[in-house]
C-alpha cells in the first residue's frame, strides 16, 4: 500500500507522538509499504516538506514544549497524495484539515489518530485554573475535525472512553503505540553503593517530575539514591533548582535509543509521576526492560493500565505516598527481582510489530468502508441506500407517524397488555447511539423495545417478507423500518449506512435470533449482524429479554403478561481486532440475555 502520513513537527523525536509516528513508518516500510511523510522543516526521501507556520502567542508557548506547526500548501499535499491508497492524519491542525479536504476530492480514504489530549494543551499553556471549561471546549472543537473521519487510532482504552464520553461519532481502534523489540529484559547492573531510579519524559508541568525529587528529598535513602531524569523541556531549570535545594542527586540527559536502553538496564526502579498520559510509551519501554514501575494513579493517565498490583501505584501528587512505596521496593530486593520478570513478560502484548499489524488491519478496513461508500452512491447502490437512508419528506412523515403511534401503543399497553418494562434507565443513560437486541417471542415484542426507548426514536430492522404482509407491511414501512439484506451488495450498503446512523446517535433494533417463535422461553443461537454493527460503530449493545408470564385472573382463566427486562449496555472491546471483538461481544450478550430472566 501507499500510505501518506500527515504530521506536524516530524523531525522532533522528543515526544511520544512523533516517536510513534517514526517507528510506525519505519516498521511499515520493512513490511513492504510505500510510506510518504508530509511535515514541516524536514527533508529526505519520500518526505514532502512544508514551511513552519507561525501563530501569534500559540507558537511561542508551543515551541517551549518542543512543538511547531506546519503551514499547509495545497500543491505539496496534492503531490504527496497522488496515487496514495490511504492518508493517515496524526495531528489535528490546519495541514491535516486541508489534507482531509484534498483526499476527499481525490477520492482517497482517510484515517486519523488521537494523540493530542486537550488536558496536555491546558497544562502546557499554564491554564489549569480554567481546566473545566477549556477541556470541554477543546474536546468539542476537536470533534468538528474527527467527525469527518470514521476510523480513529486511540493509543489506549482511556483515550477511546474519553472520546466516547464526548460523543465522538467514530469507530475506535485501541492500538498501543508499541514497544520496540530492542527494549527487552536486562538483569540490573547492580550498584552496591547506590540505588538507581529513572524517570523518562518531557520536562513539562503535567509530567510532575518535581514530585519524584521531593519524595527522594524526604527519603531515608536520599544520600544513596541517584535519580536520572531523561528528557528535555521547559521545566528543566526549575527541576535543577529544586534538586539543588533538596540536595537530591539528579542526572539530567537526553539519550539516543541505544544509550537509553543501557541507562535503563542500570536502574533499580522506574517512576512515572505524570498527571496526563495518553499511553506512556516511555513507561512501557522501561517495563519491557524489566524495571518495576511506580505509577501515579491519575484519572487522566493511561499508564495505570500497565500496573500488575497496588504496590506499583501511588496517589497522584502525593509525595509521602510515593516515598513509602519507593522505599518498599528499594528495601525488598527479592520481591523486586521477582516482579521485574513479571513486568517484562506483561509488556509482550504491547510489541511494536503487533501494533503495526493492527494498524494495517485498521487502514484496510477503512479502504473497504470507502469502497462501500462509493457503492452506496453508485447507480446500482442508490435504490438500496434509499431503503435505509430515507429522503427528507419520507423521513419527516415516518418520524411524525412514529411519535403518533408509539404514545397510542403506550396507552394500549397500560390499558390492555399490562406489559411491565424494567430498568428503562439503562437506555436513558446512554449518550449517543446503541444497538438494541431482544429475543423474538411475541408479535408485539418490537413494540416493547420502542416503548422502552421512548421518547428516543428506534430504527427497526425487519425481513423483507414483513413489508409484503397486508396492513402490517404498511405499518412497518410507515415506521421507517429498514429491510435486512438478502444479497452481498445489500449487505455492504446495509451495514455501511446503519453504522453512520448508530455513530450519529441513533438506536438500531435487531432480533439476533432471526425468526419469531411464539412464547419460546429459551435464548436461541444469535446471528452476527447486530454485533458486527456495534463493533463497526463503537456503540454498545443493549440486551432486552422479553419473558411471557402466565397468571390466573379472578375468573381462574390463564392470562399472559409480558415482562420486559432491559440489561446494562455492553461495549465492544476496542483493544481487540474487529473479528475477535464481535465474537467477544456476542458471547457477553448471550450470557447477559440468559441472566435476564424474570
Amino acid at each position: 500500500m501507499v500510505i501518506v502520513f500527515v504530521i506536524d513537527n516530524y523531525k522532533n523525536l522528543s515526544n511520544g507522538t512523533n516517536i510513534t509516528a517514526y517507528r510506525f513508518t519505519e516498521a511499515l516500510k520493512k513490511l513492504g509499504h510505500e510510506i510518504r511523510i508530509v511535515s514541516n522543516d524536514v527533508v529526505g526521501q519520500d518526505i514532502y516538506t512544508l514551511k513552519t507556520r507561525h501563530i501569534p502567542i500559540v507558537s511561542y508557548v508551543a515551541k517551549k514544549q518542543g512543538v511547531t506547526f506546519s503551514k499547509p500548501n495545497k500543491k505539496v499535499l496534492e503531490e504527496a497524495l497522488q496515487g496514495a491508497d490511504i492518508v493517515h492524519l496524526i495531528t489535528p491542525w490546519k495541514t491535516s484539515k486541508m489534507a482531509l479536504k484534498i483526499a476527499k476530492k481525490m477520492n482517497i480514504p482517510v484515517t486519523t489518530a488521537f494523540h493530542v489530549p486537550p488536558e496536555s494543551i491546558i497544562y502546557g499553556a499554564k491554564l489549569r485554573f480554567l481546566n473545566w471549561p477549556l477541556k470541554g471546549m477543546l474536546y468539542r472543537r476537536f470533534r468538528r475535525f474527527f467527525k469527518n473521519v470514521k476510523h480513529v487510532h486511540c493509543p489506549s482504552s482511556l483515550t477511546a472512553a474519553k472520546l466516547k464520553s464526548y460523543q465522538y461519532p467514530n469507530q475506535f481502534h485501541v492500538i498501543s503505540n508499541g514497544v520496540s523489540c530492542d527494549f527487552k529484559y536486562f538483569e540490573p547492573q547492580k550498584d552496591k553503593e547506590h540505588f538507581n531510579i529513572i524517570a523518562i519524559g518531557r520536562f513539562a508541568h503535567e509530567k510532575r517530575q518535581e514530585i519524584i525529587i521531593k519524595a527522594i528529598g524526604k527519603s531515608q535513602y536520599r544520600d544513596k539514591i541517584i535519580l536520572t531524569l531523561a528528557g528535555i523541556g521547559p521545566t528543566k531549570d526549575r527541576l535543577v533548582q529544586l534538586a539543588k535545594r533538596l540536595k537530591v542527586n539528579v542526572e539530567f540527559g537526553f539519550y539516543s535509543k541505544d544509550d537509553l536502553i543501557e541507562k535503563i538496564s542500570q536502574q533499580d526502579l522506574y517512576i512515572h509521576a505524570s498527571d496526563i498520559e495518553i499511553e506512556g510509551i516511555s513507561c512501557l519501554e522501561a517495563i519491557a526492560c524489566g524495571r518495576v514501575p511506580l505509577i501515579a494513579n491519575a484519572k487522566n493517565s493511561a499508564s495505570v493500565q500497565f500496573v500488575l498490583d497496588e504496590r506499583s501505584l501511588f496517589a497522584p501528587g502525593d509525595v509521602e505516598d510515593l516515598k513509602e512505596k519507593m522505599e518498599y521496593w528499594l528495601t525488598n530486593d527479592q520481591e523486586r527481582h521477582k516482579m521485574e520478570l513479571e513486568y517484562a513478560k506483561s509488556s509482550e502484548k504491547y510489541s511494536l510489530l503487533n501494533s503495526v499489524n493492527r494498524f494495517e488491519d485498521m487502514v484496510r478496513e477503512a479502504i473497504v468502508d470507502h469502497k462501500n461508500n462509493l457503492l452506496a452512491t453508485s447507480k446500482r447502490g442508490k435504490p438500496i441506500r434509499k431503503t435505509i437512508k430515507k429522503g427528507r419528506v419520507e423521513k419527516t412523515l415516518t418520524t411524525a407517524f412514529y411519535y403518533i403511534v408509539v404514545p397510542l401503543l403506550m396507552a394500549y399497553n397500560k390499558a390492555y397488555l399490562k406489559a411491565k418494562i424494567n430498568n428503562k434507565h439503562h437506555l436513558k443513560k446512554i449518550k449517543g447511539g446503541a444497538v438494541i437486541v431482544s429475543n423474538h417471542v411475541h408479535t408485539l415484542d418490537s413494540v416493547m423495545s420502542g416503548l422502552a426507548a421512548f421518547p428516543k426514536k428506534v430504527v427497526f430492522t425487519a425481513i423483507k417478507a414483513n413489508f409484503k404482509k397486508p396492513v402490517v407491511g404498511q405499518i412497518v414501512r410507515a415506521l421507517g423500518t429498514v429491510p435486512t439484506p438478502e444479497s452481498i451488495t445489500e449487505n455492504r450498503i446495509f451495514f455501511n449506512e446503519l453504522s453512520k446512523k448508530a455513530r450519529n446517535g441513533k438506536f438500531i433494533h435487531f432480533f439476533p435470533e432471526g425468526e419469531l417463535i411464539e412464547g419460546d422461553k429459551n435464548i436461541r443461537q444469535f446471528k452476527r449482524g447486530a454485533f458486527k454493527l456495534a463493533v463497526e460503530s463503537s456503540v454498545p449493545i443493549v440486551p432486552i429479554r422479553i419473558n411471557i408470564q402466565e397468571r390466573r385472573n379472578s375468573k381462574n382463566k390463564i392470562k399472559e403478561r409480558m415482562i420486559v427486562n432491559i440489561g446494562k449496555p455492553i461495549f465492544p472491546d476496542y483493544t481487540l481486532s474487529p473479528k475477535r471483538a464481535l465474537e467477544s461481544l456476542k458471547f457477553e450478550t448471550e450470557e447477559a440475555m440468559n441472566k435476564l430472566l424474570n
